[in-house]
């Protein structure tokens, strides 16, 4: 039975550390370098790289099922892991289609709905069972510019929609230079309440407010000092 409570007279609204978070950019920006920061990370590697950088994790590049996916992320955190990396969401789906069409692609299968519908679910599935288990979990995406400078994901849109919809952030790290910023966030955070890992990402929507914020004050304080010189 569902119990209806009276209305708050004082809401507090919360802002949870980020916990699920997506890490995007070009490729060669540093994603999966920045992302090996992270507390005792564990890579489902699906395009190798991170294998062969020697992290700790499993190469699903040559072969994968979403049901062992499925299966292994519990033994994960079993294992004393904290965070969770898919590596990356694009090589996923691909490794996802692969297995759906033994090697081939969804438009060219007699029934191409189906084996869109399928691919979906297990993409959603997974992500799901990543999200809830409890481990810090980042999503690398690969991303590329186009003519007019807007950022694009090489994943499939509908999918790269759907994911975006269930982290806390994305944090978009620069090719030049390799830096990190939030591209977006929920929540508003204390830089000192965040942990090592996440302290250093600049946040150019926040600065500007807070620039914004401090430029009003002065301007405020200025003519509170030319009306008290008035008087």
């Amino acid at each position: 039975m569902i119990t209806i409570n009276k209305p708050s007279k004082d809401i507090q609204l919360k802002s949870p550390l980020p916990n699920n978070i997506m890490v995007s950019g070009e490729a060669m920006a540093g994603k999966t370098t920045f992302v090996g920061d992270f507390p005792t990370p564990f890579f489902l590697s699906f395009d190798g790289n991170a294998i062969k950088e020697g992290r700790d994790g499993v190469d699903l590049h040559e072969s994968m099922s979403w049901r062992e996916v499925i299966d292994v992320i519990p033994q994960i955190k079993s294992a004393g892991y904290k965070t969770i990396v898919i590596d990356t969401i694009e090589d996923l789906l691909d490794g996802i289609e692969k297995e759906i069409t033994n090697g081939g692609t969804i438009a060219d299968m007699s029934n191409s709905f189906t084996g869109w519908s399928n691919l979906n679910g297990h993409f959603k599935k997974i992500i799901l069972e990543v999200v809830k288990s409890d481990l810090t979990a980042v999503f690398i995406a690969r991303t590329t510019t186009d003519a007019d400078g807007e950022i694009q994901s090489d994943a499939r849109a509908k999918n790269f929609s759907w994911l975006k919809g269930r982290i806390d952030g994305e944090i978009y790290i620069i090719k030049d230079g390799h830096k990190a910023e939030w591209r977006a966030h929920r929540g508003y955070w204390k830089k000192e309440e965040l942990p090592p890992h996440l302290a250093n990402v600049a946040d150019p929507e926040r600065e500007g407010q807070e620039r914004k914020a401090a430029a009003l004050a002065r301007r405020e304080a200025l003519l509170n000092k030319k009306t008290g010189d008035k008087n």
